[in-house]
């Protein structure tokens, strides 16, 4: 396999099922394929400030592409190479429309998740792992008034958590019928929204555009519906066996579960030969 780069989701991929651990097998068989040569990628809807826990265990990760898509981050030369933000209109519309409910969301921007101080109670978790949610909102920067800040800053993602309740169709509808924005549900009750054609599949390829690569030699991992892009751009797309079914309708392959090492198997099968 005439492999260049591995790149993979995160939550229900990469990650054990507490959303926080790289497992050692997982670590060495990307370690391995990376000193190959192979490069290595993660992509995710978290924002870059987010996924320290993930790139502590994993150093050697060379691009982060994140916020689903809107930027690909190059680490090892601490630069962008791809951005795609939010429509300035667009977001102003969803902040102030979002603003009139009792429903937590978030905004992020240069990296970092930003939210209204006064909307807390609001969130809700629906069944992640406390140790994750803590660290999560322990990097959230707070705002007496979000609207203002997102008139004056791009936006990469806005992120409404696990609503529900009498308002939920009448948002949900709303925020769907926005013409110039991209909306996915990674997980149920969640709406994440980004600009027009913001999608890992587009960030993954403008990546491989400045690298040289094409899509034959490319290896990729999802499980959720913000993953189908970047499953179908890979002729090597390994949906996970605990995937969403129209992530393993496009995928060319079906990996183990992520809680069974799915990614680290079919990397010693497909790139090591093992």
């Amino acid at each position: 396999m005439a492999l260049k780069i591995i790149v993979t989701d995160l939550d229900g991929t990469l990650m054990a099922p507490d959303h926080m651990t790289v497992t050692e097998r997982t670590k060495n068989a990307l370690l391995k394929a990376h000193e190959m040569g192979v490069k290595i990628a993660i992509a995710t809807g978290r924002t870059l400030s987010v996924i320290d826990n993930v790139t502590n265990q994993i150093p050697f990760v060379d691009y982060v592409i994140y916020s689903n898509g809107a930027v690909v981050y190059d680490r090892n030369n601490d630069k962008n190479v791809y951005t795609n933000f939010v429509p300035k209109d667009a977001a102003d519309k969803i902040v102030d429309f979002l603003e009139q409910y009792p429903a937590y969301y978030d905004v992020f921007n240069n990296g970092c998740q930003h939210a209204q101080a006064d909307k807390g109670d609001y969130f809700k978790n629906n069944g992640l792992p406390s140790a994750f949610i803590e660290d999560y909102i322990s990097r959230l920067v707070l705002h007496d008034d979000i609207a203002d800040f997102v008139k004056h800053n791009d936006v990469e993602k806005i992120n409404l958590f696990y609503f529900n309740g009498e308002h939920h169709d009448e948002i949900k509808d709303f925020l769907f019928s926005i013409d110039d924005i991209e909306c996915t549900s990674p997980v149920a009750g969640d709406i994440e929204m980004t600009g027009k054609n913001v999608d890992k599949g587009e960030a993954l390829k403008a990546l491989c555009d400045e690298l040289g690569f094409t899509s034959d030699e490319v290896m990729t991992f999802g499980d959720a519906d913000n993953d189908i892009g970047m499953l179908k751009f890979a002729k090597y797309g390994f949906a996970m066996k605990n995937a969403d079914e129209k992530c393993k309708e496009v995928a060319s392959f079906i990996a183990p579960s992520n809680a069974d090492d799915g990614v680290a198997a079919s990397v010693e099968k497909y790139v090591l030969g093992e």
